[in-house]
């Protein structure tokens, strides 16, 4: 290198840093084909850490200021980041932080029942807990991105998994296979992703000519066992749809306690796919949780930047993941 000459990083580095192919790191900064969130998370820290930048927004990065990112959550998301029941949240802001840095901004947390959500250049709005006025109250005057959250209606970019379709396919899956008594337990249909699923179960079932059966439990605060009396006690059901992987977690262990046989005497379907789904062997719809991350610090950086101003709703697709907790 002559003297005066600036380092630049190459792709190959960025993949010799993360232990990868160049094809993965490709992969990962172009969305194209499947990458693992453990392996894409590797090459987006080696991102950040060679300051690598993609060829087609380097220039624009290079004159712009660094602007600040508001990542808001509540205090019950935010006080769930460390334990089981908060992974599928701590796997998107993991994606959301390491993707601001790779487009060279700075974020910072707020939990909004506790500071005011001002003071950054635009906001990343992780959950469905906070209404729609305080949604339409910060969109009024900053740029706005929500993630795993939809308000009917209001005109915000929403960027989310298609819980709807997910679990309209599982449900329409088990009946193709023969399946008759199939039971949805959902958590509180306040929230959006609870009631997105749950409307994809009763449309599967109805579609069909079945009656569709669903008990709503709150697996904060309400002891599993209680709701599982309730489904069990009038006629044993050959398929449990949970609508999400902490509620399904708890449904196998308790029946497994109970000396029922999984999956021969009754299949546990999960939602999200968060890390303890694989060590219980559990079955499951998987959202690309990292890929929320990506696609909302894009959105974000693209109206930040005055590009493709109308809001729009990105849903993605599950994939069904087949363990132990089912037969097919």
């Amino acid at each position: 290198m002559k003297r005066g000459e600036l380092l630049v990083v190459s792709i190959e580095d960025v993949a010799k840093h993360a232990g990868v192919s160049i094809a993965t790191v490709s992969r990962v900064l172009n969305r194209t084909g499947y990458v693992s969130e453990d392996t894409e998370l590797k090459v987006l820290k080696a991102v950040n850490e060679l300051d690598y930048k993609p060829h087609i927004s380097a220039r624009t990065l290079a004159r712009k200021k660094s602007q600040l990112v508001g990542i808001v959550m509540s205090k019950r998301i935010y006080e769930l980041l460390d334990k089981d029941i908060g992974k599928f949240y701590g796997i998107i802001l993991d994606a959301i932080e390491n993707n601001v840095m790779m487009y060279k901004m700075t974020s910072k947390r707020i939990v909004f029942e506790e500071e005011e959500v001002s003071g950054c250049d635009g906001y990343i709005i992780l959950g469905s807990d906070m209404n729609e006025e305080e949604i339409e109250e910060i969109s009024v005057r900053s740029k706005v991105v929500l993630v795993d959250h939809y308000i009917d209606g209001l005109r915000v970019d929403s960027v989310l998994s298609d819980g709807y379709d997910g679990v309209f396919y599982i449900t329409q899956k088990f009946i193709d296979n023969g399946f008759n008594k199939i039971v949805h337990l959902h958590g509180l249909l306040k929230y959006y992703g609870f009631r997105d699923r749950y409307t994809g179960y009763v449309a599967a079932m109805r579609k069909n000519g079945r009656l569709p059966v669903s008990i709503e439990y709150d697996e904060l605060h309400e002891e599993v066992d209680n709701v599982l009396k309730k489904i069990l006690r009038d006629n044993i059901p050959e398929v449990i749809v949970c609508s999400n992987d902490v509620i399904a977690i708890n449904v196998l262990r308790k029946l497994e306690e109970w000396g029922y046989r999984i999956p021969e005497e009754i299949n546990v379907v999960g939602f999200d796919d968060i890390p303890n789904a694989e060590r219980e062997g559990l079955s499951t719809l998987r959202v690309q949780k990292s890929e929320l991350g990506f696609n909302a610090v894009k959105r974000l950086y693209e109206l930040l930047n005055n590009q493709s101003l109308h809001p729009y709703k990105q849903s993605l697709y599950t994939s069904y993941v087949k363990r132990n907790s089912t037969i097919i």
